[in-house]
């Protein structure tokens, strides 16, 4: 071998990317050490392995694919996952046709290129692209109860209640928190809670004057502590009354009746409504699922995600009333 050929494959060694040529009937005869030390076979190990070999079987169709591309096409470019003495390892493969002098195929070469990392950046990207288009969505969702309010009380201060004021203030007050909450979730990946001893009855209470709850009945304790974080909580009970009420209206217009109690192992909140059929209870906390008019389906996600923070256990089942009841265990 010249000076000139042995510089060249001295180079080819160094590479961090595979390097390979194949014959025409897919056979590996040449590589770089690269090849070597990801499989930590010896070069007679090596000589003559298909180009399948390098693949488990859920890769090995797609390198299949791609021989069959370059025998139709003269090139490809495919991804394959490969075991390693590194580890997995997802590999970016080009080939491209050899010929002779006569034009006759005598094979291909590529190269094969570590994509793990930018395929999993990737899917972060992707992942974190979905969260906030969700976070989007639970921010829309979660402002209409304070703006609902805050609209109902402006009609009132136009006809010259000037005490409506003060609640249209809260609204838009309780819509920033909304709005800080939200953009502090999107940074982190997640709702954060600040645990403390809290009335519990009394966040309720608060929650029920943000919620245009109409005719609506609500009962529960005077005073009930947990420790929690009441305004993660505050979220809570608004998304839970605003649903009692949207899902509990029956045919005769009887207002609907919420009740706050506390249980062996938490509280829970309930309404006289028709209730949730027993076949979509498990599906009620996903994501887009409603069966109101208008209802967005993350009213319920929210209540789960937010009882999920405080490391709590939601469930739906039927209220002695017939109602829905959400039971939370602390």
């Amino acid at each position: 071998m010249s000076v000139e050929g042995d510089v060249v494959e001295r180079a080819l060694d160094t590479l961090d990317d595979v390097i390979y040529i194949y014959d025409e009937t897919a056979r590996l005869v040449y590589w770089n050490q690269r090849l070597n030390e990801l499989y930590g076979l010896s070069d007679a190990e090596l000589d003559g392995m298909a180009a399948t070999e390098f693949f488990g079987p859920a890769d090995r169709p797609a390198v299949e694919a791609a021989l069959d591309e370059i025998r139709e096409t003269g090139e490809t470019t495919v991804e394959a996952v490969s075991q390693t003495t590194e580890g997995p390892v997802r590999f970016e493969l080009t080939g491209r046709q050899l010929t002779d002098e006569d034009g006759e195929v005598i094979g291909f070469a590529g190269i094969g290129r570590d994509v793990t990392e930018r395929y999993e950046q990737a899917g972060q990207l992707s992942q974190h692209n979905e969260r906030l288009a969700e976070f989007a969505d639970l921010l829309a969702h979660d402002i209409r109860n304070p703006l609902s309010v805050a609209s109902g009380h402006l009609a009132l201060a136009r006809d010259g209640d000037v005490g409506s004021l003060d609640a249209i203030e809260a609204a838009h007050e309780r819509i920033d928190r909304i709005i800080t909450d939200i953009r502090l979730a999107t940074r982190e990946g997640t709702l954060a809670t600040d645990i403390e001893p809290t009335d519990i009855a009394w966040v309720a209470r608060e929650a029920w004057g943000y919620v245009d709850t109409d005719d609506a009945v609500f009962e529960g304790p005077e005073e009930f502590r947990l420790d929690a974080d009441a305004d993660r909580l505050l979220r809570l009970f608004e998304n839970l009354f605003r649903n009692a009420i949207e899902h509990g209206q029956t045919d005769d217009e009887t207002p609907v009746t919420v009740r706050l109690e506390a249980t062996a192992d938490g509280f829970a909140v309930e309404d006289d409504g028709p209730g949730i059929d027993a076949a979509v209870r498990d599906q009620v906390f996903d994501p887009g699922v409603s069966d109101a008019a208008g209802g967005t389906g993350f009213g319920l996600y929210i209540v789960r995600t937010i009882a999920t923070a405080h490391g709590w256990d939601v469930s739906v089942t039927e209220a002695a009333s017939g109602g829905a009841r959400f039971e939370f265990a602390v």
